[in-house]
């Protein structure tokens, strides 16, 4: 009986200690926004301005997440998961994080890059034969091409100047041959998909501008020809297991679905629900994460995540490739993806950055940003959510919500989080 009351008395302890000890059974820890240099009443502004959004009826919901000096000081939902349901937001939801796959697919592609598995520089039809001689789009009606001057290689999809796209003048015929950037359901896995690609016009000769398309969708299927591996499996075993992203992946099981946020539709008259199996905008459905029928791993927008699984992500990323003993990449790599890679190019529609790394977008040194901005990287994903790094003031900033991308609000809200959290910053 005795034994029996000790180890109820562990128990406990063990128990309370968990929950006053941030850093125990987790490695995400915890501090007061003060004690690492940042205004807690600044800082909680983020989920304020979240809040706001909700009231006026522009989102459902979302959480914001920060973090500075690898210790996390603000985590906060506000609003509904699913507001005809009233189901609220928590902070362990689960969303479609779109774009902010890139960031993952890149870092993959430099883990094999410095495994010496394959060369920045090589031609991607070394590892999918049907790339080996792309046409240049002359012109869409008639379709007329040219032979392009180079071929595509994988630092060409690493900083988006291949010449894909994800339509432009080109939708019409990505359209008709089924391409899809993996935002809705698709039969058609990766290796067929980019077999289609490779047989479509690209918009200029590789290098010569930059243009957001399925590049990182291509990366995604040399990391299964050069590992052997499917993409989701790589990405499990090598990058999510390992730095414990537990909730993040391709497919979202059957236990976790009551976790995962829906999907809104701005419109004038306010936003409404995109229902599971139903056409959206665009030919977008929300229902991929939970599909049966859906086989298609895009590299370049597939998967699904929670706020503090990326925000792992993103501290492996500020302490140059490794978080919690675990190292991807040397710090020399994450320098190099961090750093401008496309000299002078224009990001067309993008005004608040600069220039784009590999897999990232990268913030100037210059004035016109934030002195905790200069220097940043981060990105986006089309159903609304962000994240920022910034290696000056040893931050990171994670915003999700689940609302299709609206072109003259969403990049607004982005720009507002930003400058909460570098206005927090109090060192």
């Amino acid at each position: 009986m005795n034994i029996e009351k000790r180890q109820i008395g562990w128990a406990c302890f063990i128990v309370v200690l968990a929950l006053t000890c941030p850093s125990l059974g987790q490695d995400l820890p915890t501090a007061k926004p003060e004690d690492v240099g940042v205004s807690s009443a600044k800082v909680e502004e983020l989920s304020k301005f979240m809040q706001s959004l909700v009231d006026d009826g522009k989102i459902a919901g979302g959480v914001t997440m920060m973090a500075r000096h690898g210790k996390v000081i603000h985590l906060k939902a506000v609003g509904m998961a699913d507001r005809e349901e009233k189901k609220p937001m928590r902070t362990d939801s689960i969303f479609r994080i779109a774009s902010m796959t890139k960031p993952i697919t890149s870092v993959a592609i430099m883990m094999l890059w410095e495994q010496g598995k394959l060369g920045l520089d090589d031609p991607v039809s070394k590892y999918i034969p049907e790339f080996k001689e792309m046409k240049v789009l002359v012109s869409v009606d008639p379709l007329e091409t040219r032979p392009a001057k180079r071929e595509i290689t994988i630092r060409h999809l690493l900083t988006h100047t291949s010449g894909l796209t994800y339509g432009s003048s080109l939708k019409p015929v990505y359209d008709k041959h089924g391409i899809s950037g993996g935002l809705s359901t698709s039969e058609v896995n990766l290796a067929q998909m980019m077999k289609t690609l490779a047989g479509l016009p690209i918009l200029f000769d590789p290098g010569d501008k930059f243009e957001y398309g399925m590049s990182t969708d291509v990366l995604g299927r040399v990391i299964e020809v050069v590992s052997g591996m499917t993409l989701d499996r790589f990405f499990d075993d090598k990058i999510l297991k390992p730095l414990g992203m537990n909730d993040t992946g391709f497919h979202v099981s059957q236990d976790k679905v009551g976790r995962l946020a829906s999907v809104y539709i701005p419109g004038e008259g306010g936003i409404r629900k995109l229902a599971g199996g139903e056409i959206g905008p665009g030919n977008l459905t929300s229902d991929y994460p939970y599909s049966k029928s859906h086989k298609y791993l895009a590299g370049g927008g597939g998967l699904c995540s929670t706020p503090s699984d990326y925000m792992r992500f993103c501290q492996m990323l500020l302490s140059g490739g490794a978080w919690n003993g675990v190292r991807l990449l040397r710090p020399e790599t994450i320098k190099m993806m961090t750093a401008n890679q496309i000299g002078d190019m224009k990001l067309a529609d993008v005004d608040v950055i600069d220039r784009f790394g590999f897999g990232f977008s990268v913030y100037s040194s210059d004035q016109r940003h934030h002195e905790q901005l200069r220097g940043a990287y981060a990105w986006f994903g089309h159903w609304s959510t962000s994240f920022r790094i910034s290696p000056h003031g040893d931050w990171v900033l994670v915003t999700m919500t689940q609302l299709v991308w609206d072109e003259k609000a969403t990049p607004v809200w982005f720009a507002q989080y930003e400058k909460i959290a570098a206005e927090a910053i109090q060192d």
